[in-house]
């Protein structure tokens, strides 16, 4: 009740008072006809018979004459109490105290632009123009301002609104200083941070002004917001929405760049795919998409011809790479209305070449030649290095600098190699097998599968199996499914396929459920034979993928590895094993860099190179030992310590370099490409309809249109009730004085003097 006498009424603390003054007429009215004692004698009988016939009448015009001097009491109670029938047009300023939140939207649609001005630069207008209105009663309001952004740090806290406050309000808000973010915030934590607020103080009147540009995406799923607003509202807080752009407007984004970025190399071709998306409700003609290599722009651009509109397209591109180092890659479209997601960014490690390490069970190293010739034959070409290695040097060699493993024809595994493999698997690397006739099925069963928690998917049978020809059955041996390995063989009636021929391979278990839905164990068979065994399976191991052939690598039990489709199958292979763990990361605007460093190996010195429009900024922060976890003793804790580091501050897009200092002095840089969140380029607009559809069951909201002030200045507004009011009280003053005449007690006048009484 509190809240809708605030939202209709100017001064609501005359409404309660003045209803009670109702009471006056009707007492008045009781009094009077309580104040005469009755008298019984004859003159009076004829004068009572006489007045019992015109009781009715007299009734009505008395209760009329009460109901008119009770709507004159009520009149005037709404004219000082200033009733407003809108709610929309009532002053926010009305003399008594209140306190003001307002939450500024400044994630990264409002940089929306047009004519010289955006939706973050409307919106700052709009709480310029709330303080100076409030001046105008200073000292009796006070503004708390939010971004929502960091609502859980206001800008202004509590502050007294006078015209010292606008001063230092102008110079705040200067756009060198408060700028718009990069960044996807959601609504619902701004409302809940004023929630709070709110709840930690009792002003006379709360207000809340969400100042933002309601675009559709962000109140698909309203329900969360819808919460909020409606508790505030029971709370006694009117919330006012606000406006801070006319309409939407066409926009471009680039929503995506992705490649094959785990097998770049020195002067290789890398294949690479970028999406741009047409937020627009129009046709996009010759778009067309710059790409720069460390800030130098490349000759090569992506054209898209037409993009219709709520539509996103893909285009394939390949940029060759020519320095062994890190590249900062960038995609970048012409500016439009919204330029800051026209740009996507990331980085590239390219080496002079990929390592690949294969493992021979052969001495000899047959089987393995054929791997290594598949994929690297010429090592500029593919990009690949290999190196064809006895079992020895599993244990030998450190194997994180290789970006996957080959294992061929091994006929068993030493504890501690298959200790470093499953490491090396676990932390991204990718493995392959390949059997041959020096398997050992039992080793492979019980230190290998471990039934089912091993590097090796299945359990093997005794012996390898002969794949019997069929005449009756002239189909290919090999099936393949819907796998990137497969690409080649993808295609109805596809020729390759049916060249391949398989002799031998190792089936499984007998006890062993073929039906990966029934076993379900994170295995999958990706192909098998026409006898319907497995041939190819893939698993996951920790973060790393395992690829498992059940044929060899040579054409000692197939006629495959002297096909030309096996090479093409092998780069496919080696592409999808390679380990992504030492790619530069990947992450969203805002998110922060958190460090945590063995001290052993680094010191606590470490340097941030932002990007910026003016180039690469450095900021130096410094590493602090983290806290020990409650229940360790000292020894311990020294033991386990890591330096910890957190950066806050990546609003900006691009790719940041992570700069570390190790103990030998010498620094070691990581690489992070932050981009922007594809869904703020969507510009749509909520409609007032729609918005007010989805806040009809919450009491106590309105929303205010682009450009509309009425509410900060007030001055106009219930002028049209007052005048009606006045009029209406005028023209009951008259009817009711007209009426009181009627019915009270005039003596006629004499037609001439009384004689004198001597």
């Amino acid at each position: 009740m509190t809240a809708w006498l605030a939202n209709h009424f100017f001064n609501p603390a005359f409404v309660v008072g003045g209803v009670c003054l109702v009471a006056s007429p009707i007492l008045i009215h009781l009094i009077n006809r309580m104040r005469y004692r009755r008298v019984r004698f004859a003159a009076m009988e004829f004068l009572f018979q006489s007045q019992q016939r015109n009781q009715r009448r007299l009734l009505i015009e008395q209760l009329l004459l009460l109901l008119l001097r009770i709507l004159i009491v009520l009149g005037l109670v709404l004219l000082i109490s200033r009733l407003i029938l809108d709610p929309a047009q009532m002053s926010i300023f009305r003399g008594a105290q209140s306190h003001h939140v307002v939450l500024i939207d400044d994630s990264l649609s409002m940089r929306d632009r047009w004519a010289e001005t955006s939706g973050f630069a409307e919106a700052v207008k709009v709480v310029n123009q709330l303080v100076a209105g409030g001046a105008q009663q200073p000292n009796t309001q006070k503004l708390t301002l939010i971004r929502l952004s960091q609502p859980d740090q206001p800008f202004f806290t509590e502050r007294n609104v006078n015209e010292d406050f606008v001063t230092e309000l102008t110079s705040k808000l200067d756009p060198q200083s408060f700028k718009c973010t990069h960044q996807a915030i959601d609504l619902v934590v701004g409302l809940q941070a004023a929630k709070k607020l709110f709840a930690d103080e009792r002003a006379a009147i709360q207000h809340l002004h969400v100042i933002s540009d309601f675009r559709d995406h962000d109140w698909r799923d309203q329900k969360a917001i819808t919460t909020v607003v409606e508790e505030l509202s029971t709370t006694g807080v009117s919330v006012n929405f606000v406006r801070a752009v006319p309409e939407a407007h066409p926009n471009l984004g680039v929503t995506d760049l992705t490649g094959d970025t785990q097998v770049a190399a020195v002067d290789v071709p890398l294949r690479m795919r970028v999406a741009v998306k047409n937020f627009g409700v129009q046709v996009a003609n010759d778009v067309r998409l710059s790409i720069f290599d460390n800030n130098e722009k490349l000759p090569a651009s992506v054209v898209f011809e037409k993009i219709d509109p709520q539509t996103e397209v893909t285009h394939d591109f390949e940029v060759r790479l020519s320095t062994p180092t890190t590249h900062k890659l960038r995609v970048s479209l012409d500016p439009d209305s919204l330029p800051e997601d026209n740009t996507r960014s990331l980085a590239i490690d390219v080496p002079s070449m990929v390592p690949v390490m294969i493992v021979d069970g052969d001495p000899a190293g047959e089987d393995g030649s054929y791997i290594a010739d598949a994929i690297a034959a010429d090592p500029k070409a593919t990009g690949y290095g290999t190196t064809v290695e006895n079992v020895e040097s599993i244990r030998r060699r450190p194997l994180d600098k290789f970006s996957c493993i080959y294992l061929v024809n091994v006929p068993e595994l030493p504890a501690d190699s298959i200790d470093a493999l499953e490491r090396f698997v676990s932390a991204g690397g990718g493995l392959a097998w390949f059997v041959g006739d020096a398997v050992r099925p039992a080793h492979y069963n019980d230190a290998l599968f471990r039934n089912g928690t091993g590097l090796f998917p299945v359990p093997l049978d005794t012996a390898p199996k002969e794949l019997i020809v069929d005449p009756t059955s002239p189909g290919s041996d090999l099936i393949t499914t819907n796998h990137p390995l497969f690409r080649i063989f993808a295609g109805e009636d596809n020729a390759l396929i049916k060249l391949v021929r398989i002799f031998q391979f190792f089936p499984t278990a007998k006890d062993w459920i073929r039906d990966d839905q029934q076993r379900k164990d994170g295995v999958r068979t990706i192909a098998s034979l026409r006898s319907r065994d497995p041939l190819f399976l893939e698993h996951r191991f920790g973060k790393g993928r395992v690829i498992t052939c059940l044929t060899t690598a040579s054409p000692e039990w197939n006629n495959w590895a002297t096909d030309n489709s096996f090479v093409v199958v092998q780069l496919e292979l080696v592409k999808y094993l390679a380990r992504t763990d030492h790619n530069p990361e990947r992450r969203l605007v805002g998110e922060p860099i958190v460090l945590s460093l063995d001290p052993a190996e680094y010191t606590d010195t470490i340097e941030i190179l932002s990007p910026g429009n003016e180039g690469d900024s450095t900021t130096r922060i410094q590493a602090s030992p983290e806290q020990p976890s409650d229940g360790t003793t000292d020894a311990e804790s020294k033991k386990s310590v890591r330096l910890t580091a957190v950066y806050h501050d990546t609003d900006e897009p691009g790719v940041y370099t992570v700069r570390l200092l190790r103990q030998s002095q010498v620094s070691e840089d990581q690489l992070i490409a932050y981009n922007t969140a594809p869904a703020e380029g969507d510009l749509t607009l909520v409609t007032t309809a729609d918005l007010r559809k989805r806040l009809s069951n919450v009491a106590g909201v309105t929303i205010q249109e682009f450009g509309q002030l009425d509410w900060v200045e007030g001055r106009e507004a219930g002028s049209e009730i007052r005048q009606w009011l006045i009029w209406a009280l005028f023209t009951l003053m008259i009817a009711e004085q007209a009426l009181a005449f009627r019915l009270s007690y005039h003596p006629p006048k004499l037609a001439g003097k009384l004689p004198k009484v001597k």
